[in-house]
């Protein structure tokens, strides 16, 4: 089998050896939200709404694998929701051993902090809280 390599100045090569290259590195962008809306691919999201606004989490059957990271851009209570699962699906799994923020449930609140952050993974079942700059609350059925 041979060996491709992918570059930005010629693209796909084809190579004697084996295996897969990649000598780009992707880029990610960053979406503004100024209002509530349904997030349908994984990024990177700053919320600046003005007031507590929901960002509506596509089915994380939908995305395994994606990572979302969401920023508050002012200081309001933001928060995810896994209302596009089917009722009682408690979509948000938080970090183990870590007290209330191990919790599972439909909603995750970030603090009412400017900056403070959070970052979920899809496992294709649920969204799994990576990391958080500042404290989140998991809540919901």
């Amino acid at each position: 089998m041979p060996k491709i390599t992918y570059n930005a100045s010629q693209g796909l090569v084809q190579e004697a050896g084996s295996g897969i290259v990649f000598e780009t590195l992707p880029t990610v962008t960053v979406s503004a939200k100024t209002a509530a809306a349904t997030i349908a691919t994984p990024g990177v999201y700053t919320i600046t709404a003005g007031g507590a606004v929901a960002m509506t989490m596509p089915l994380a059957s939908s995305v395994p694998g994606g990572i979302f990271v969401f920023r508050n851009g002012d200081a309001y209570a933001n928060f995810l929701t896994g209302s596009a699962e089917t009722a009682g699906t408690k979509v948000f799994a938080g970090q183990p051993g870590t007290g209330t923020q191990a919790a599972q449930g439909s909603k995750l609140t970030l603090p009412a902090v400017a900056g403070s952050s959070v970052s979920v993974l899809s496992d294709g079942t649920n969204f799994m809280v990576l990391g958080a700059s500042g404290s989140y609350t998991i809540s919901g059925t």
